[in-house]
């Protein structure tokens, strides 16, 4: 997992955290390339961030399927759309 934290963003590259993220509403202010092929999703660092990450890696974070299942669409179309 890779997190990188500025006091107003927080770059994540891990896809299925940033799915958890969006889905929690999080906002999703850039992709941005990353080592190798890898994207960055870069989110706006409100309170909440780093304890729903915690929760996540923890295994812990409540997270309702068809919302989640929504976000990885949505993140799956936007990384479609920087290839072209």
């Amino acid at each position: 997992m890779r997190m990188n934290a500025t006091p107003s963003h927080t770059k994540v590259t891990d896809f299925a955290l940033a799915a958890a993220l969006k889905a929690y509403g999080f906002k999703l202010v850039n992709l941005e390339p990353a080592e190798g092929r890898r994207v960055a999703f870069v989110f706006q660092n409100d309170v909440g961030i780093e304890e729903t990450t915690r929760l996540f890696w923890m295994n812990q974070l409540p997270i309702d399927a068809l919302t989640y299942f929504a976000a990885v669409k949505l993140l799956k179309s936007q990384l479609h759309s920087l290839n072209r």
